[in-house]
């Protein structure tokens, strides 16, 4: 929360020399309305005002410009900001579970990274400047409830088209974790989509409660058995903190 308590102590500095600044501009404004009107007495009084203000809103404007002590290009390159995040977007009101993965982070169905040359954050492919975390948190929670659905039905219709490919070879099931390294054979593909974004797409299709693909394939979970190797088994801890295992998955062929 550092980075998040820096941003507001920043802008709470802001609103002071706003509430001066507004002073300033109220004693300007009554300045110009008495040029209008040729109002001697009240052009004396607002100007005599605007030159008493002006002076005091320096200091406090180069002190609050220099309040602001964090290193942003040292903070990204360490782990702060996933820890900022992550608090951030566990409370409310984003109530958001977000995976760390190595640098980064992954809240389904984006994976975020920073860019600490750039002094920037990257959110899925989208150049993201706004660094406090509560700004983050809530562009995280704007992409997941615009997406969350439509993304799960294509998640699945992808693993569908995996099925079906493999269907020659009659396999009694395929395991995610085969999936994922089909695919991770697509150049570029796995940075975009490291493991624990991976497994919180089948998180999300499972929660989705969507049972049937566009071509009316019913889906069908398969739990780990007892022989299950952990490396075959993706675990992904649920909202409501309870861990939840994966191991694979099938199609049937019609309704």
């Amino acid at each position: 929360m550092e980075f998040e308590l820096e941003w507001q102590a920043d802008e709470e500095r802001v609103d002071r020399l706003l509430k001066d600044a507004g002073r300033y501009v109220s004693a300007l404004k009554a300045w110009k309305k008495a040029c209008k009107t040729g109002q001697f007495n009240d052009r004396q009084k607002a100007s005599g005002q605007a030159a008493q203000l002006a002076p005091a809103l320096a200091e406090p404007a180069l002190s609050a410009a220099s309040g602001f002590s964090l290193d942003v290009r040292q903070y990204l390159a360490g782990d702060q900001w996933r820890r900022d995040v992550i608090t951030t977007s566990s409370a409310e009101p984003f109530s958001l579970r977000v995976a760390e993965e190595n640098d980064t982070l992954v809240s389904s169905p984006v994976v975020v990274r920073a860019q600490p040359g750039r002094g920037t954050l990257l959110i899925g492919r989208q150049n993201w400047p706004h660094l406090r975390p509560s700004a983050v948190a809530a562009e995280l929670k704007r992409l997941r409830e615009r997406t969350g659905s439509a993304n799960s039905a294509e998640f699945m219709e992808s693993l569908s088209a995996v099925w079906t490919r493999q269907s020659g070879a009659n396999p009694v099931f395929l395991r995610f974790k085969e999936v994922y390294d089909m695919w991770s054979l697509t150049p570029g593909w796995k940075r975009e989509n490291p493991l624990a974004k991976f497994a919180q797409d089948v998180y999300a299709l499972h929660r989705s409660e969507l049972m049937f693909t566009r071509a009316g394939r019913k889906i069908e979970w398969i739990t780990p058995s007892a022989s299950a190797k952990p490396i075959e088994i993706l675990t992904v801890i649920a909202e409501d903190g309870r861990p939840l295992r994966y191991h694979g998955f099938r199609f049937s062929e019609s309704r």
